[in-house]
């Protein structure tokens, strides 16, 4: 740790590091505590390592982290029918007008507000020019990163609640951090954006060097910039269909495109190693973990089986509505004539990306380094409990199978677990973005093309369908083909929700649902009795004179031998139980919290709420 001692106070320096910088200390998990609320010592910016660490603070309190599945309120984005958890007062219409908390709360502090993240880089911006020990190149570089996180923080407020105050230059630190400004037009917004991105991948690097590995780069600025102008195109800020936004927003993404294939960018060859590899090239925009006490995740941990880790809750479980969505091998949907579908062996010769994110009754799982370990999860189960199966069907995307159950398992006293990194943005995505946008302008060729080389890398073969592209005949056909694309190649990765607001479809999240089956007799789950064994039965759980397990001899790809011990097709539920889906039109844009227009008279709630008339759309 790196202090600096000033004329009647002291900085202490350090911050929530996800990356190392200017050689500044690895180490860092406070902010700046200073007795001026007003600031911080104009004196920073002439101590490099100073400075490294105040951007690595920005960097700690704006990059996003892993998606939390569960039903607390910052799981209102993650919500959707992919996964089990969520936040149900999104999915039952019940938000009220303080439940999305996202641009701040009445507990104010440093990262409860994002208003604080902004002023953090409005002051970087300020600061940095006049420092006297950085280079112009160096603080070129620097300007361009806190350019793109300011950029980014406006990005995410603005893609939930549209116009928000925009503050460019530092303020006073007056009403707990709140905007002495009135909200501005959300076209306004959109611009501030884009000029941020323009000016971050102006000054940004191609590439970073090893050890600073998780910065923001020049691509990143750039698929932003045209991530933000596809939101600005889509029906939920654009429901009349400006044309003329939908061509900007293809520029963009053609550019980001064009320049990360330049730099290095691209997917990676198997589709499966996306988070269980690291710094690789399809990789934009990083949230960097280790196994540190510091600088963990639990996040192997919570998504794997109880029989797999101490404490397992089972988390980000895909529902049976995420099942059916994935195409067939030949790139055809279940529904397709010429699919091949088996509605009782759901899971043969489907897109190889199910198999890479689905964990399914029987299939092979070689968690904990077991080469043959295969997953079970029927109703009755030994090895798993009836609480922690909700849907059937456990994630492999966020599992490192080489880790023992006692390494998968993260401790803030102690570290461990996978110190799996989170990757917010993929250059898939940007392939994905281009491929709407070429779409919506008429280039279906161009979107076709992009999808397909998606595909390819998935595994799908051509077949005579094209990939399953030829179903894909207009603009209509082939926005419905790319919105299902994009469910499948980031299922599980928290965008699912994001892309139902943004393109205006959050009626298409229907009950989720699980799919489960039942041993049917003589075949039984579970312990032995407690009288013992009943003649005539077979505990399929239970080790036999061999050491072997039923179960383990049964070939589900053998449709005889899986229908004489199981009951198929499986039981498909509601994981609802009596509750309604129910998403009103007005979340498309939610409410500012309400203590907002408490401390500031000038901030208009939004069209929709309660007392609320700001227009979104403008």
């Amino acid at each position: 740790m790196r202090n600096i001692f000033t004329t009647g106070q002291k900085l202490v320096i350090a911050a929530t590091a996800t990356v190392t910088l200017l050689a500044a200390c690895k180490k860092d998990k406070e902010f700046f505590e200073v007795e001026d609320p007003q600031g911080i010592d104009s004196k920073i910016w002439h101590d490099e390592g100073a400075i490294g660490l105040f951007l690595n603070r920005a960097y700690g309190v704006i990059m996003p982290q892993w998606p939390a599945p569960g039903s607390a309120p910052g799981n209102i984005h993650i919500s959707s029918d992919e996964m089990n958890g969520g936040n149900t007062a999104f999915l039952y219409g019940t938000l009220n007008e303080n439940a999305v908390t996202d641009i701040g709360t009445a507990n104010n502090n440093v990262t409860a507000n994002r208003y604080f993240d902004i002023r953090r880089c409005n002051l970087a911006l300020e600061g940095i020019d006049t420092s006297s020990v950085l280079s112009e190149q160096t603080k070129n570089t620097l300007r361009g990163q806190f350019f793109f996180l300011r950029g980014y923080v406006y990005f995410r407020m603005v893609a939930l609640y549209g116009g928000v105050p925009l503050v460019l230059k530092v303020q006073e630190l007056t009403n707990d951090g709140i905007p002495t400004v009135p909200r501005s037009k959300t076209s306004e917004c959109i611009a501030s954006i884009v000029s941020d991105f323009d000016s971050a991948a102006a000054l940004l690097p191609g590439t970073w060097p090893t050890a600073e590995k998780g910065r923001v780069s020049r691509v990143a600025a750039l698929a932003m910039k045209g991530k933000a102008l596809m939101y600005w195109a889509s029906p939920q800020f654009n429901p009349t269909n400006i044309t003329s936004r939908w061509e900007d927003a293809y520029q963009a993404n053609l550019a980001a495109y064009t320049q990360g294939i330049a730099d290095g960018n691209g997917l990676i060859v198997n589709y499966s190693d996306l988070f269980i590899t690291e710094d690789h090239k399809e990789a934009l925009i990083v949230r960097k973990y280790n196994t540190s006490r510091d600088f963990g995740t639990n996040i192997e941990a919570i998504t794997r089986p109880v029989s797999e880790a101490p404490g397992a809750s089972g988390s980000f479980q895909p529902t049976w509505n995420l099942v059916q969505n994935y195409t067939m091998n030949n790139g055809l949907p279940i529904t397709h004539g010429s699919s091949g579908y088996s509605a009782v062996q759901y899971w043969q010769n489907r897109d190889p990306r199910f198999d890479a994110t689905v964990a399914y009754n029987g299939v092979v799982w070689p968690l904990s380094g077991k080469a043959t370990r295969r997953q079970w999860q029927y109703t009755g189960v030994i090895d798993e409990t009836s609480g922690t199966i909700v849907t059937g069907f456990y994630c492999r995307k966020f599992c490192n199978n080489t880790l023992t159950p006692t390494q998968a398992v993260y401790s803030s006293n102690t570290g461990g677990g996978s110190g799996m990194d989170w990757i917010e943005m993929r250059f898939a995505e940007v392939m994905m973005n281009l491929a709407e946008c070429a779409n919506e302008t008429g280039r279906l060729t161009e979107a076709k093309n992009m999808v397909r080389q998606i595909r390819q890398r998935a595994g799908i073969q051509a077949g005579a369908f094209d990939y399953g592209l030829a179903v894909a005949t207009d603009i209509p056909s082939m926005r419905s083909l790319i919105l299902n694309e994009r469910m499948i190649e980031f299922a599980m990765e928290g965008k699912r929700n994001m892309d139902l607001r943004r393109t205006r479809n959050l009626h298409l999240i229907s009950a989720r649902q699980s799919y489960k089956l039942a041993v049917k007799l003589p075949y039984v789950s579970g312990a032995l009795p407690t009288g013992g064994p009943v003649p005539g039965r077979i505990y399929i759980d239970v080790p036999n004179a061999l050491g072997q397990r039923p179960r383990d001899t049964i070939n589900i790809n053998n449709l005889s031998s899986y229908s004489t011990v199981f009951t198929v097709p499986g039981a498909i539920q509601t994981i609802e139980g009596s509750s309604v889906i129910n998403i009103p039109s007005n979340y498309y844009f939610y409410p500012l919290p309400n203590f907002f227009s408490q401390q500031s008279y000038v901030i208009e709630q939004t069209l929709g709420w309660i007392n609320g008339t700001f227009d979104p759309l403008q």
